[in-house]
């Protein structure tokens, strides 16, 4: 396909040589056109005589003397000079002109761009700055592929979009910007649209810094990834990606992934926001020091099941602030993951759970709301260990505080349990202060380890239910098995619900039964009121003992693998 840009449009994008050179001025740098004398100028000022200290000047028609009357949210002060500006003219044709001279021109805005980004200083070790001020479309091509390759001390403003060309099913031949290899490598803001593979891609790069950047994918594009952050394991010897802030990014459409990273140390995201997307929000591989503020994703996952939030691939020092997640498969997974915290969730209408955890230790999931999913609500799984080749177990898990519920009616309800744990090398986990009233059609609460904590949830325990005590009989009322571990510690929290206007009280107890390997819970009578009593039961079991089952892990050898 060729560019496609009307004239009309050109008329509207393009720009005049002279409007783009004083893009200079506005962006801080060195002003390439004749100044202007300003109205409050003496003609001292003119011949370039030193303006006397008390003079007025005229600064944009509000007095110095009176600063405060100056509408500071429209005044702008750039921080950073643009050293080569990319711009096109009322033809189509781009431009790249610097500072002191015209670069190069030509139809195509990668080369374009390219040509003003190899202008810049050789082997610097300072930033400098190219900056696309017009809109730019790149044509689909079957060849091999191209981007903007920035390499150290580069800054690209992306100040007006690319759209890529595709054909259908198709995506172009076309990443953006790349660097590798590189270091202090900046892109304040970007905006892409169409179908290109990718939109951006950074490999074996340290110190980088991305800004705004925004994602529109056509769906009718084979894309892959918006963003990806990596080691290059793919393309040569592996070095990690180090210090990297990326603020925002707003997906629409993707094919894979909105943010994915692997192998990358000290990683800082500020708020990702991804639609109808094939894969993640973000997926985080073999990542280390990792902040993230915010990550929304709306149906997430595509045929390959992936969730809003994933770590995977020995992630180690990860927090997150907030995960919303509408629809997809899951809202969060996370498979490997060490010293991982996520301080809130909003999790609703998963079509298999709304958190998955597995082979995965120190995690903490403290609040928020997880509801209508199809599956659990909130899944720990601890896997054999001869089903990978590393051996992990799913241990110390927390999670508290979090509202878990199905709140559709009669057989729409589908969410089994609130919070279910199973497997072999599920273990010494607490789930504390959950409300999981009305969290699941099988049970609310279902946890297969004998060394994990319940206690404290609204609406269910270990075990829950009613007893009635029947008067004038020494028999006492017996629950059975409200648990089969004989090794755990069990405290009982009851409460009346019928009971007669008279003097009353009971016992409760738990007895081991050794013939059926069980505890039963046993009410006996006290003060008798010659009536029955009913009393509603949560048996919690806060644990007298935890992590008194040795594990021997071979996280290290696989936490910093390269390939």
């Amino acid at each position: 396909m060729a560019d496609s840009d009307s004239h009309t449009e050109n008329e509207r994008s393009g720009l005049t040589r002279r409007t783009a050179l004083e893009l200079f001025a506005l962006a801080g740098g060195t002003p390439l056109l004749a100044s202007r004398t300003t109205a409050g100028e003496s003609t001292s000022q003119k011949s370039g005589g030193v303006r006397p200290w008390n003079q007025d000047v005229d600064a944009q028609h509000h007095r110095l003397a009176n600063l405060g009357s100056i509408d500071v949210e429209h005044v702008h002060t750039p921080a950073r000079a643009t050293d080569v500006v990319v711009w096109k003219d009322a033809d189509g044709v781009f431009h790249a002109d610097g500072r002191d001279e015209h670069v190069t021109s030509g139809s195509d805005v990668l080369s374009v761009t390219q040509a003003a980004v190899d202008s810049l200083t050789p082997d610097r070790t300072w930033m400098e700055t190219v900056s696309i001020v017009s809109p730019g479309r790149v044509p689909y091509t079957d060849g091999p592929f191209r981007s903007i390759e920035l390499p150290s001390y580069t800054r690209l403003d992306g100040a007006a979009p690319i759209s890529c060309e595709f054909e259908d099913g198709d995506h172009s031949n076309v990443i953006v910007a790349t660097a590798t290899d590189a270091e202090h490598v900046e892109i304040p803001r970007l905006t892409v649209t169409g179908g290109p593979w990718m939109a951006l891609r950074i490999q074996r790069c340290s110190n980088v810094r991305l800004g705004e950047l925004t994602v529109l994918y056509d769906p009718g594009a084979d894309t892959n990834d918006g963003i990806r952050i990596d080691n290059g394991y793919d393309i040569g010897t592996p070095r990690r990606c180090t210090d990297v802030q990326l603020s925002s990014v707003y997906l629409e459409h993707g094919g894979h992934h909105a943010v994915e990273t692997y192998g990358v140390d000290r990683l800082q995201i500020g708020d990702v926001l991804a639609k109808e997307i094939g894969g993640c929000a973000v997926l985080l591989n073999q990542t280390t020091d990792a902040t993230v503020n915010s990550v929304i994703g709306r149906n997430p996952g595509g045929p390959a099941g992936y969730p809003t939030f994933r770590l995977a691939n020995f992630c180690n020092n990860v927090s997150v602030r907030q995960i919303v997640s509408r629809g997809g498969m899951k809202g969060v997974m996370l498979l490997t993951a060490r010293n991982t915290s996520i301080g809130d969730v909003n999790i609703v209408g998963a079509e298999d759970s709304g958190i998955f955890v597995s082979t995965s230790f120190n995690v903490v999931i403290n609040g928020g709301v997880i509801k209508n999913c199809n599956g659990e609500a909130i899944r720990i799984h601890g896997y054999p260990t001869d089903q990978f080749e590393y051996t992990l177990p799913t241990a110390n898990i927390t999670v508290a505080n979090v509202r878990l519920l199905d709140d559709r009616s009669g057989s729409d309800r589908t969410q089994t349990y609130a919070i279910r744990e199973t497997g072999p090398t599920a273990f010494s986990n607490q789930y504390v202060h959950n409300d999981v009233r009305a969290g699941g059609t099988v049970t609310p609460i279902a946890v297969g380890s004998p060394s994990s904590v319940i206690t404290d949830n609204v609406g269910d325990g270990e075990a829950r239910g009613t007893v009635t005590l029947t008067p004038n009989t020494d028999l006492p009322a017996r629950v059975p098995g409200v648990s089969p571990h004989r090794g755990v510690t069990l405290k009982l929290r009851e409460a009346v619900t019928e009971g007669p206007n008279a003097a009353f009280a009971w016992d409760a107890y738990f007895e081991w039964d050794p013939t059926a390997e069980r505890w039963d819970l046993v009410f006996e009578w006290r003060t008798d009121p010659g009536e029955p009593l009913t009393v509603a039961y949560i048996v919690d079991r806060p644990q007298a003992t935890l992590d008194t089952r040795e594990f021997e892990d071979n996280w290290d050898e696989f936490a910093r693998m390269e390939g």
